[in-house]
This record gives structure tokens, sequence and C-alpha cells, in this order.
């Protein structure tokens, strides 16, 4: 008997273990539960299973079980894939669609007998204020396949500042920092949506309208300047 072969088997099946796990759990961390994500451990522990006879079966005669447990791995698989494709489409499709089509929360988009503004990105859909303040759940392939319209600021220059917020900030004093710099360069219809909540922190966006646009590169950096200095006066702390 080769225990050389089987010490292998036993690694390599243990590394991709962990490995698979890892990656499930920080790439789709968001979107799954706990149960959903016992589901993916169990698989993911029938392939390291697999791997590990496939390795060690050429020496010990188990080409069996291998084929069960591989076989069992790619019917879950199926079936599993089968059920969350739609799922799947969506959150696929989410990853890619806001930079070929550059949507931002903010913006205004318009198509069929819908219209309104862009005030969340999440993982499966867009979430659409309309006019009259309600809220629509859009799917991401919904914008592959419908035409729509993004409609600008009517007046000035639109301008959008992101900002990545540590957490234990407080929120309010950073909308007071943005809101005085946004006075000060004449930032008309100032906003500060959420964008994205994160493990390590939020994302902001600064949006408003400025007559002048040479003075977009400005208030970026003023913007900048005083929140950040403000986390690092808070971090000193």
């Amino acid at each position: 008997m080769d225990y050389i072969s089987i010490l292998a088997g036993v690694v390599g099946a243990v590394a991709s273990f962990v490995l698979l796990i890892y990656l499930t759990r920080r790439i789709f961390r968001k979107i799954l539960n706990i149960e959903q994500r016992y589901l993916i451990e169990f698989l993911a522990l029938l392939f390291s299973i697999s791997l590990l006879f496939a390795i060690v079966s050429p020496q010990v005669q188990l080409h069996y079980l291998f084929y069960f447990i591989f076989a069992l791995f790619i019917l879950s698989v199926g079936v599993i894939l089968v059920g969350t494709r739609k799922i799947l489409e969506e959150y696929l499709t989410g990853l890619f669609i806001t930079r070929v089509m550059d949507l931002h929360v903010g913006d205004y988009v318009e198509f069929n007998k819908m219209k309104g503004y862009i005030t969340a990105l999440e993982d499966t859909y867009v979430v659409l204020r309309d006019p009259r303040r309600e809220y629509v759940y859009i799917p991401y392939t919904y914008f592959l396949r419908t035409p729509f319209r993004r409609i600008k600021a009517p007046e000035g220059h639109e301008v959008r500042v992101r900002l990545f917020i540590p957490h234990r900030q407080d929120l309010r004093k950073v909308r007071d920092i943005v809101g005085q710099v946004a006075e000060d360069y004449g930032l008309e219809k100032f906003n500060l949506d959420v964008e994205k909540i994160g493990v390590k922190g939020v994302v902001l966006v600064v949006r408003g309208v400025l007559k002048d646009p040479r003075q977009e590169d400005e208030l970026k950096y003023a913007i900048l300047d005083r929140i950040y200095a403000e986390i690092a006066h808070q971090s000193i702390r």
C-alpha cells in the first residue's frame, strides 16, 4: 500500500474543503443564510471526499465509493443550480451591469411606465423610488432586456462623490460636515445616500448640482479632506 498517495489524498481533500468553505463565505456571505450555507458546505464536503477517493482508490481499490460519492455530488449541484438559476442569474448580472451600464445611486431613470431615482444597488435587484415616494424593486436582468433613459439634472452640473466610512463613526456628524462643505461651495439639491453596507463600513454617495463645473474637483477634495481628517482625528482618540 502506497502511504504517500493516501497522505496526499488526505491533504488534498482537507485543503480543498478549507478553500471551498473560505470562498463560499467570502463571496456569498451576504445572500446566504445559515441553512443555505450548511448546504453549500455539505457540497464542499462531498467534493473533498470524492477527491480523496479519486486519489487513493487505485491503492485501496475503492473505485465504487468514488463513483458513488462523485455522482451524489454532481446530482446535488445540479439540483441546486436548477432550483436557484434565477437568483444566480440576477446575482451574476448585478456584478457587471452597474459598471457596463454605468448605473449609480442617485440616477434618475425612466422606462415603460416606471420612473424614479435609484436609491440602492442590492445584490440581485435595484431599488427605485418613484415620484409617489414608493419603492420599486427591479431585477438587474430587467435593465438588460428593457430600453431605459437616464435623465440628467436639468440645470447645472451633476456631482457625485463616494465616501467609505468605517464602522463606529458618527454618520450624523459625517452628514453635517458634508452639508457644510456643500453649502460653502453652493452645491444645490444636496443629498447623501447609502450605496452599500459592508462588513468593514458603509459607502455613502454625495449628490448635488453645481452651477460651475470647474469647481467639481475642488469640491470633491474639500469633502474628502474634511471627512478623512475627522476620521483620523477620531482614530487617534
